[in-house]
């Protein structure tokens, strides 16, 4: 009988740190959503003294915390990654952030933060907005040279907490997209970098000691992925 009213402690305690979590969630997304918009505005009025014919990295987190002035710092590459990003983000902000640097070389990596909304969001969706931002680059800088890297893997299980940052992203998602992408660039003739298999383990999860949660990339998987893509900026 004294088990009973534990249980009922038990139950509720773990209750209110789910609830404590979810709201927490709830609070960072509505600030990185802000965040995400400042940023956009503030890159535009950088590109009014930016150099023209330079290096761009455009995508979400992934790109934004990739240290590419310290890889590739010979190159003088812009980094317009947005912590948070999505598709339709960078739909929206492609001409004042990218397109009116007419940049030499843009490398574009995006996609993951679509999948956090699966029931609106499919691979099939996800493709196509990527493929919608390579053909408005396409249109709108004829001379540029145009990469698309892949989308990488995640890892659910890389530490106890990883779920609650991987979310509704699924690997199998993923290589779907990959896949299509993989196809329209072959069709295009559009360099398609494929890292998944760099930083995948024997189970297509991201590499444990490549990945700070189970997405966001640590040192070691930057350095990976430097290698990858130098081959591309020269």
């Amino acid at each position: 009988m004294r088990t009973e009213p534990l249980l009922i402690f038990f139950l509720a305690f773990l209750s209110a740190v789910i609830l404590i979590l979810v709201l927490i969630i709830i609070l960072i997304s509505s600030q990185l959503q802000k965040s995400t918009k400042l940023k956009a505005k503030q890159f535009a009025r950088y590109n009014l003294i930016t150099l023209k014919n330079k290096i761009i990295f455009l995508g979400d987190s992934l790109t934004e915390f990739f240290p590419i002035d310290e890889f590739f710092h010979s190159y003088n590459p812009y980094n317009r990654g947005i912590a948070s990003d999505t598709t339709d983000g960078v739909l929206k902000r492609l001409e004042t952030n990218v397109i009116a640097m007419d940049p030499s070389k843009v490398f574009v990596q995006i996609g993951t933060n679509d999948l956090i909304h699966r029931k609106t969001k499919h691979p099939e969706t996800v493709a196509a907005n990527i493929i919608k931002i390579i053909e408005q680059l396409k249109e709108s800088l004829p001379t540029t040279e145009i990469y698309l890297i892949s989308l990488y893997p995640v890892n659910m299980r890389a530490y106890f907490f990883s779920m609650f940052f991987v979310l509704n992203r699924k690997n199998k998602d993923i290589r779907k997209i990959n896949s299509i992408l993989r196809e329209y660039c072959e069709k295009e003739n559009i360099p398609f970098i494929d890292l998944y298999p760099l930083l995948a383990d024997e189970k297509g999860n991201l590499k444990r000691e490549y990945t700070v949660e189970g997405i966001h990339i640590n040192f070691s998987g930057y350095e990976q992925i430097a290698k990858a893509l130098l081959p591309y900026l020269e």
